[in-house]
Parts: C-alpha cells; structure tokens; sequence
C-alpha cells in the first residue's frame, strides 16, 4: 500500500481496478441540508480538455450503463426521470473504460466507508485520452450554503477487486482545509512513456462542478 500526500507520483500498477471516495459531513457543520457530493471524472488529451462531452463521466451523463450489465452503454432517454437516471443507472465513457457511481444524494451510502465507487479500466482507455481527472463537487452548493469546510475525513483510494474498506493499492488522505470550496481535484491518472501513474492532487475550487467544466470541458 502507498500513502500518498499531495502532488505526490507514484508508478499505477494497476491495469483494471476501482476508485472509491469517501467523506464524512462535520457535526458542527452550518447547514441543515442534506450534503450531495458528486464524483467525475474529466478525460483529457493533451490539451487538457475533454474531447467530446461523452469523455466527461459525471451523473447526468448521456450514456449509462445499468448496474446488472456494465458491458452494455444505454442511452439517458431510456429512463422517465432524472431521478431514475441517477439512481437505477451508471455513467459511463464511451470506451467503457471510467465507470461512474450510482448517485448517492445525501451520503447515506456508508458511515465510515466509500460513499461513491468508480471503475477503471486502463486498458480500455481511447488512445487520444492522456489523463483521466477525479474530482468531487457539491451539489446546489450555493444554494444550500455548503462548502468542503463541512466536510472530514475525505480520502481517496485505487484498490483492487475484494479489497475492503479502507484498504488499498494506493490511498490518499484530504486533511487540508477547504472551507471556501465548493469542489475538489483529488488526484489524476496520467500516461508517461508507455506506462499509467498517479498524481495526489487536492486542488480546491470556490465554485462546484461548472468551474470544473470550465477548466476542462
């Protein structure tokens, strides 16, 4: 296992393997809401913008996969409701290499664990692609007055198939204070001369997912 600290690389000798993130909301935190963090990946080439908006693996994605089949990609139409989009289905690249998290609105989906869980497939990877970017944003942050400042113990961690909860090949600790941003770069995966490596990143944004799309889209 390698603990990584931030901007810290580290060789990925990992070919197929999952990426789960986790977080706890603080119980002094200022708002009554709900915390609805999201998950996305940002699939870059090399002139660090997505090449089409299918390379961007976030919740209303258009290209799903449901969660019996992760080999078959269906189109967003296929559900009646955002709602059902979110939770009855996955997002996924169109490559099938990144698969995305079912929704998780309120964090409810472990106390101590892995709130949101991609899949990664590298050698699935479009040749075009050169990094892919895991962040995590705050859903309706303005609306709802929430930033990561509310938010402990966010961690990372790339870890193979059976693996436990916090476990992992490689695992990075958030323990910087975010408290005017509404999104976080966490760590990327990156080619470099033939092989894939991992970056710790932890880059905060004031603004959530748009500021994101901004960067990259």
């Amino acid at each position: 296992m390698i603990n990584l600290v931030k901007g810290q690389n580290a060789q990925l000798d990992l070919n197929k393997f999952h990426v789960g993130l986790g977080w706890d909301v603080r119980e002094d935190r200022t708002s009554s809401y709900d915390f609805d963090l999201d998950v996305s990946a940002f699939m870059v080439t090399k002139d660090k913008k997505v090449p089409s908006d299918d390379f961007l693996v976030f919740y209303n994605s258009e290209k799903r996969v449901r969660p019996r089949d992760l080999t078959s990609i269906v189109n967003a139409s296929e559900w009646s409701s955002n709602d059902k989009l979110r939770t009855e289905s996955r997002p996924v690249s169109p490559d099938l290499s990144v698969i995305g998290s079912i929704d998780d609105e309120d964090g409810s989906t472990s106390d101590d664990g892995d709130d949101e869980t991609m899949d990664i497939d590298l050698s699935k990877v479009s040749p075009e692609i050169e990094e892919i970017i895991i962040c995590v944003s705050i859903y309706k942050y303005q609306e709802r007055r929430q930033n990561f400042g509310q938010v402990e113990r966010a961690y990372v961690r790339l870890y193979k198939p059976g693996q436990g909860d916090g476990e992992g090949e490689y695992i990075f600790d958030l323990t910087e204070d975010y408290s005017v941003c509404a999104s976080v770069e966490f760590c990327r995966l990156y080619r470099r001369d033939g092989a894939w490596k991992v970056q710790a990143l932890g880059n905060g944004h004031r603004g959530g997912l748009e500021e994101l799309v901004a960067k990259y889209v």
